[in-house]
């Protein structure tokens, strides 16, 4: 069983070690990784009613997770459906975020989640990178030093940039869109091989 003590200690030395990268989770080869992800919904929040479930999808020729989704907006479009995984990472010698994805259902935006120095609660800014799910399977990249402090959908202005050295939650959302021009709603599913960090 990878503790968290473990995924730090590869983060901090694995580039140095030969390796250019760091898997998160590899659902292409264990699906049964599913279990280190926990639901993060607007079901934490009053009026909340959205839900998201992490599930492997095995088959005879194939293995993967599957993040199923239901947006259920609130009068004001607000919804927020997905999940995170703790962890302790030093992601100071990566660049990027990487995820082999594609979606299916109703709506095809997300976004990537980072916190850090082990913040949590729904008033607490996140850092956000959106991005779009192919309909065919493609590696999404993402940036690190792109990721912008986000708080209930809007952009917060003069927030600390994220500290590299003390990452402590990744997630990954569905998005009603309640401060943007795009809005998403129903059912939704990301069907995802691997998440890196290269």
């Amino acid at each position: 069983m990878t503790t968290l003590n473990t995924i730090k200690y590869h983060c901090i030395f694995s580039k140095s070690l030969f390796f250019s990268e760091f898997v998160v989770d590899d659902f292409s080869t264990n699906a049964s990784n599913t279990t280190s992800w926990k639901e993060l919904s607007d079901t934490i929040m009053e009026g909340g009613r959205s839900k998201a479930v992490l599930v492997s999808h095995n088959t005879d020729q194939f293995q993967r997770a599957i993040l199923f989704t239901l947006l259920d907006p609130q009068s004001c479009g607000a919804a927020i459906a997905g999940i995170k995984k703790y962890v302790e990472m030093d992601l100071t010698e990566y660049k990027s975020i990487e995820l082999r994805v594609r979606g299916r259902g109703q709506y095809t935006g997300y976004e990537f989640v980072i916190r850090h120095k082990s913040e949590r609660g729904p008033k607490i800014p996140s850092y956000v990178h959106y991005f779009e799910a192919p309909k065919d399977f493609e590696t999404i990249t993402l940036p690190i030093d792109a990721f912008e402090a986000y708080l209930e959908g809007k952009p917060v202005k003069n927030a600390a940039p994220l500290d590299k050295t003390k990452v402590t939650a990744l997630g990954i959302l569905a998005y009603g869109g309640v401060h943007v021009h795009r809005k998403q709603y129903g059912v939704g599913a990301l069907e995802i091989d691997w998440i890196k960090i290269s």
